[in-house]
């Protein structure tokens, strides 16, 4: 498929795509510093229509991403040394969760590319959220169970979890009480102090790469939720204390979000727009819950997150609410430290998959 640089919404542009399936033209060799860099992967976008949702619906615009993403950045999805993956599903907010046919065709892409149901793992982070969105049987042991086949990992019991593992800060944590007695609960053998978030081992350690697979709503007061936080505050422990105070949440995104050992195998986010929420978060709302038949793809969270303020605010002007703010985490994980890609429209290939 023809890539054109984003000059435009990409939302909005949604033009019939070519038939040219080669690899883009390379720029000069001195090109425009505005001209972004074809082997980088957080210079590529990828929009897959959709038509009605279904498992075969999502298979075959996995299928698709995953192929041209491989054509284009040289890369492909397959067993490495370690032989795992993982998948970041959200499931944070009951009634708008990771749509479960989006993860089957994952799944059976990477099935598809030498991996074995057994190499693959589904993780998020609370087992009765878990439960309710279907990828947890409701007789699930020790917060482990089997989706399509796949193990699917509960972090809140602990075992994931390590002290060597965690990321730092002095915010008060208001449900420090509560967190204490679930880690009784679930008979946690570490006990981490107030201070730290802990981080998702088996992302860190444990896999080839990782695909992180979030949805996307306005979640009140540190903004629009989707790819970075999905893949940040929703996989570590003692998070909800960033979620009231958006500037000290919007630095421990773009912290979290920079561990080399964490983002070295983040290689994609993909997100569905089958439903998305624009406002009334952080709880499940349908009346401001609307559906459009497009997938999104990118190594770039950055980006997807820009895409997804920018649908939200859309769908708040139709129904006459005011529009979001730039939420202050994109400013954060933009800045060119962070190596994470930047939201710049300049920079970002667009390539249109029918």
């Amino acid at each position: 498929m023809a890539a054109t640089l984003f000059t435009e919404t990409a939302l909005a542009a949604e033009a019939t795509p070519s038939t040219d399936t080669s690899k883009p033209e390379t720029p000069n060799s001195k090109p425009e510093t505005s001209v972004p860099d074809p082997k980088d992967p957080h210079s590529w976008l990828w929009l897959s229509k959709l038509t009605d949702f279904s498992d075969a619906d999502y298979r075959k615009a996995v299928d698709a991403v995953f192929a041209d993403y491989e054509l284009r950045l040289d890369r492909k999805l397959v067993p490495g040394v370690k032989r795992h993956v993982g998948l970041k599903v959200m499931t944070a907010v009951e009634g708008l969760s990771t749509p479960p046919g989006l993860v089957r065709a994952v799944i059976g892409a990477l099935e598809a590319r030498g991996f074995q149901a057994a190499d693959i793992f589904i993780v998020d982070q609370s087992e009765r959220k878990l439960h309710t969105a279907g990828f947890l049987p409701l007789q699930a042991n020790e917060g482990e169970g089997v989706f399509d086949g796949v193990q699917v990992l509960a972090l809140e019991r602990g075992r994931y979890y390590s002290l060597k593992w965690s990321y730092d800060s002095n915010a008060p944590a208001p449900d420090a009480a509560e967190q204490a007695n679930d880690r009784e609960r679930f008979d946690w053998k570490i006990n981490p102090t107030d201070r730290q978030s802990l981080l998702p081992v088996p992302l860190l350690l444990d896999v080839d790469f990782w695909i992180n697979l979030p949805v996307g709503m306005e979640f009140g007061d540190i903004g629009p939720a989707s790819a970075l936080i999905n893949a940040t505050l929703w996989s570590c422990s003692n998070t909800l204390r960033f979620f009231t105070n958006p500037q000290i949440g919007a630095k421990a995104v773009g912290e979290i979000a920079t561990v080399p050992e964490f983002s070295r195998g983040w290689v994609l986010s993909l997100l569905s727009l089958e439903h998305f929420q624009c406002a009334g978060g952080p709880l499940f709302n349908s009346e401001y819950t609307d559906s459009t038949p497009l997938l999104l793809a990118s190594p770039n969270p950055v980006m997807l997150d820009r895409l997804l303020w920018e649908q939200l605010n859309a769908a708040r002007k139709n129904r006459g609410l005011p529009a979001l703010d730039r939420p202050a985490y994109l400013d954060y994980a933009s800045l060119p430290e962070t190596h994470l890609g930047d939201d710049d429209p300049k920079h970002v290939y667009v390539v249109k998959l029918p």
